[in-house]
């Protein structure tokens, strides 16, 4: 009697964290949009590739922070 609610429970926890990570990643997929163009410029000036390799570095910690987060523990 208690197996189809702790289904139900189990359910409704992984669509909980679906949600979460869905609407957690919508600002990281803006914020990488619009990296876009800076990303296609900047690297051909030697003086600003440095800067497009922090940005890329940025996006990946924000997008391991975010699919970090969203693990079950």
């Amino acid at each position: 009697m208690n197996a189809p609610w702790g289904s139900l429970l189990a359910t409704a926890r992984w669509a909980a964290r679906v949600l979460i990570v869905g609407l957690a990643l919508l600002p990281v997929l803006i914020v990488t949009a619009a990296s876009v163009p800076a990303l296609l410029v900047l690297p051909f000036s030697r003086r600003r590739s440095a800067q497009a390799a922090a940005i890329v570095r940025q996006l990946t910690a924000w997008t391991r922070a975010l699919l970090a987060g969203s693990r079950e523990r």
